[in-house]
């Protein structure tokens, strides 16, 4: 599966349908309008929390903006808790270790000090855990609990 041509497909669709350019969806969401081309040309790889703006934005799903559903939204969304946190109760929750993460997926332990400090991974990654723990992207960010 083509993440990206999926997520660009739905993402100019979405903004058609709202008749938005893309610096207005950039000043929207607080990116510049080239950030924004460039997720829809596919040249750079979005980050899983400008992906949930856009997804609170156009009233959908994660699951919907990347193609992994045709539904648009079948929840009723929460807010999306940092990524983090919402990982570490995903691993207890589960009862899987860090240690086992980063040999299974082939993630450093850096991902997750620099996860902890606040950063945010890419729609990459995100995918990878969410196929990983058998959720589905709103679960990973806390939008569907």
């Amino acid at each position: 599966m083509d993440f990206m041509a999926d997520f660009s497909d739905r993402l100019s669709e979405l903004m058609s349908d709202a008749a938005l350019t893309s610096d207005q969806l950039g000043e929207k969401i607080g990116v510049a309008g080239a950030a924004v081309r460039f997720w829809k040309t596919k040249k750079t790889v979005i980050s899983l929390s400008h992906a949930v703006a856009i997804a609170e934005l156009f009233g959908c799903s994660l699951e919907y903006l990347f193609g992994r559903t045709d539904n648009l939204l079948n929840f009723k969304p929460y807010p999306a808790l940092p990524f983090y946190k919402r990982l570490t109760q995903i691993m207890a929750d589960k009862k899987i270790s860090r240690y086992k993460i980063c040999i299974e997926l082939k993630k450093g332990h850096g991902h997750f000090d620099t996860w902890k400090k606040g950063a945010d991974p890419r729609m990459n990654i995100a995918l990878d855990f969410a196929a990983y723990f058998g959720v589905t992207l709103d679960y990973l960010t806390g939008r569907e609990r």
